[in-house]
């Protein structure tokens, strides 16, 4: 059974006579005629009396109308859904991020997406950048706030730099240098505490190059696995860190957080997805997050 048998058949019964339906389809009148025909068969019995003036229903043809209809309505709302989602309407999206790498931009982004796009179930996930890598490969995400892609990811996905956080100098409150610029020269006799090189790979030997291109090699007491980690520590007393800027939405009330001069160790901060699973919904994430680039980089992530 296709479906132009059943909008047929509506037209006929919604016009009265085989003719006036064939100049509302703009289809020839023996070929409604051919495929009512063509429906009754297949059923096994009349869906129109014919004898009168104007073509009526059978009881059974009235019956089979009314489910005909609910199929067609079926039918022409899978076809808008459908092509709504091949324009990145309607559909799904995950996205991960992690929340002081991601900046006050990303609150912004995600409101403008919802009101551009209230059709798509948007689903946010906070996850740290490597497992935001493993996820954008598995397909349980589509789009990643992340660190710049580093090997292996690099091979298989795709990102674009949003901007460069730059490293800043977290004290305790009441440490002598707090709460004016510090240069690195200045933190040679300081305990450090650091975020395990496991976790930060490019911001750990970028610290230890800084401190040996300043003549000396940073004397790191303690590490932690999160940089929530790092404040609390850096909060009790252990020492003093060097973090990306954004960790300042971390910040807890025993520490300060002060720039390092000159400002020579950055961290990036991308939007990553994978291509092989790119689609429209994502293409239209993309473009609001590229139309919002400029103005990212110029706050520094705001």
């Amino acid at each position: 059974m296709e479906l132009r048998h059943l909008r047929y058949l509506c037209a006929v019964a919604e016009h009265g006579t085989f003719s006036e339906a064939s100049r509302r389809l703009h289809v020839s009148q023996s070929a409604i005629s051919e495929q009512v025909a063509d429906l009754e068969r297949e059923v096994g019995g009349p869906l129109l009396n014919r004898n009168s003036g104007r073509t009526r229903l059978t009881p059974q043809g009235q019956l089979f109308l009314a489910e005909a209809r609910k199929t067609l309505a079926a039918a022409d709302r899978a076809i808008e859904i459908t092509q709504r989602s091949l324009i990145g309407q309607v559909g799904s999206l995950n996205i991960g991020f992690f929340l002081w790498g991601a900046g006050g931009f990303f609150a912004r982004i995600i409101r403008d997406y919802r009101k551009l796009h209230p059709d798509i179930k948007l689903s946010l996930y906070e996850m740290r950048t490597p497992e935001q890598m493993e996820a954008l490969l598995t397909g349980k995400i589509d789009i990643a706030f992340a660190r710049p892609l580093e090997p292996p990811f690099d091979q298989t996905l795709r990102a674009e730099l949003l901007y460069r956080d730059p490293i800043v100098v977290v004290l305790p409150r009441d440490h002598p240098l707090a709460g004016k610029p510090i240069s690195i020269q200045s933190l040679i006799t300081e305990r450090f505490v650091l975020c395990d090189r496991q976790m930060t790979p490019a911001l750990f030997d970028g610290i230890l190059a800084l401190c040996s291109g300043a003549g000396f090699s940073p004397n790191i007491v303690n590490t932690s696995s999160t940089w929530s980690g790092v404040l609390t520590l850096v909060e009790s007393g252990e020492g003093v860190a060097l973090v990306p800027s954004g960790v300042r939405y971390l910040r807890p009330p025993g520490v300060v957080i002060t720039k390092l001069v000159p400002q020579k160790l950055h961290m990036g901060l991308a939007v990553a997805w994978n291509p092989l699973n790119e689609d429209p919904i994502q293409q239209n994430f993309l473009r609001l997050v590229r139309d919002n680039k400029d103005r990212i980089q110029r706050t520094h992530g705001l």
